[in-house]
C-alpha cells in the first residue's frame, strides 16, 4: 500500500476528517489539502533521496522514536509538540520557511482553502506522512538493518528482532544463578553447598558479545525505554557509505532503502527516473498549468 493508498483508506479518511474538525474546514476541502500537501512532501523525500546524504536524512526522519504517535492519537493533531515536530520535520525535507508558503499556497490554490490555513496544516501532514512512512517501512528497515555486517559482530546487533526475549530487570541473560543448576544439570542434593563465587569471564576473544555494548546491556528490562531509539546509528551508516546488503533482493544499503520508501511513494524509478520526473515532467506540466491559467483568464 503506498502512502496514497493510506489516506484514501477508511483510517485515512477518518483521519481527514479530524485534520477538518482541526482547521475548521469542511471535509472535502482537507481531504483536498491534505492530498496536495503530500504529494509535495512526498517530492520533497524523493528529491532529497538523489543524494546519500538525503537518503540518511530521510532514515533519520522514519526510525525517529514515536514518529507514528500521530497516527493513533489524531486527538493531538492541534497540539504544540505535533507542531514543532512537523516543523523540524520541515526544516529537513524543505529547508526553509519561503519553500514551505510556496508549498502550502500551491495546495490552497487546489484546495480553495486560504493559504494561511494550509500553512497551519502543513506541519501536521508532513507528521502524519513520515508517521505513515514508519509505520509502514518498519517491518522491511528492521529485516535490512539485521543482514548488513555494521549492526553485527563485537557487542552484537543492538536491532531488536522479532521473537525477542529481553531477561527481566536486574537478570544476567548470559549467567546462570548460584542457587540454581544450569539447564540440563542434575539436581543439586539438599544441603551440598553452591559452587565458589565466579571469579569473573576470561578476556573476550574476537567475536564474543563483550558486557557494556551488547544487547543485554542496552536492553536492561523488558523492552526499551520509550525514546531508545534502536536505530539510531543506521543514517550514519547511510550517510558513510559502502554498506552492502546480502542476498539476491540486497545491494548498497542507500539503494535498497532508497527502494524500500520509493515503494511507499509510489516511485520506485532510481536516481535518473526519479530526477526525470521531479524535474522534467513536473516543469512541463507546471507550463502546462500556467498556459491553461492564461487561456481561462483571458476567456
Amino acid at each position: 500500500m503506498t502512502i496514497e493508498d493510506s489516506f484514501r483508506s477508511a483510517a485515512g479518511q477518518e483521519l481527514i476528517g479530524r485534520v477538518a474538525d482541526t482547521f475548521s474546514v469542511d471535509e472535502q476541502s482537507a481531504r483536498s489539502a491534505v492530498h496536495a500537501l503530500s504529494e509535495e512532501l512526498a517530492a520533497r523525500i524523493q528529491r532529497a533521496m538523489l543524494s546519500r546524504g538525503g537518503v540518511a536524512d530521510v532514515v533519520s526522519l522514519v526510525t525517529a522514536p514515536g514518529a507514528s504517535r500521530a497516527l493513533s492519537n489524531p486527538d493531538s493533531l492541534s497540539s504544540p509538540d505535533m507542531t514543532a515536530n512537523g516543523d523540524q520535520i520541515l526544516d529537513v525535507l524543505v529547508g526553509n520557511k519561503h519553500v514551505s508558503r510556496k508549498i502550502a499556497a500551491r495546495a490552497a490554490s487546489r484546495s480553495g482553502i486560504d493559504a494561511a490555513t494550509v500553512q497551519k496544516m502543513l506541519p501536521i501532514v508532513a507528521t502524519l506522512l513520515i508517521g505513515e512512512l514508519q509505520r509502514q517501512s518498519a517491518p522491511a528497515i528492521a529485516k535490512v538493518a539485521s543482514r548488513i555486517p555494521a549492526f553485527s559482530g563485537a557487542g552484537g546487533s543492538p536491532l531488536p528482532m522479532p521473537g525477542d526475549t529481553f531477561p527481566p530487570a536486574g537478570r544476567d541473560d548470559y549467567s546462570t544463578p548460584d542457587d540454581r543448576p544450569p539447564i540440563g544439570a542434575p539436581a543439586r542434593p539438599a544441603g551440598v553447598p553452591g559452587s565458589p563465587i565466579d571469579g569473573g569471564s576470561p578476556l573476550p576473544i574476537p567475536g564474543d558479545n563483550i558486557p557494556g555494548v551488547g544487547r543485554r546491556n542496552r536492553y536492561p528490562g523488558p523492552a526499551p525505554e520509550p525514546e531508545d531509539n534502536p536505530y539510531s546509528r543506521l543514517p550514519d551508516i547511510v550517510r558513510r557509505g559502502g554498506e552492502q546488503v546480502p542476498g539476491p533482493d540486497g545491494g548498497s544499503l542507500e539503494n535498497v532503502i532508497r527502494s524500500i520508501l520509493g515503494n511507499l511513494l509510489g516511485s520506485n524509478s532510481g536516481v535518473v527516473g526519479t530526477m526525470i520526473k521531479l524535474f522534467l515532467i513536473r516543469w512541463i506540466a507546471s507550463i502546462v498549468r500556467r498556459v491553461l491559467s492564461q487561456v481561462l483568464v483571458r476567456r
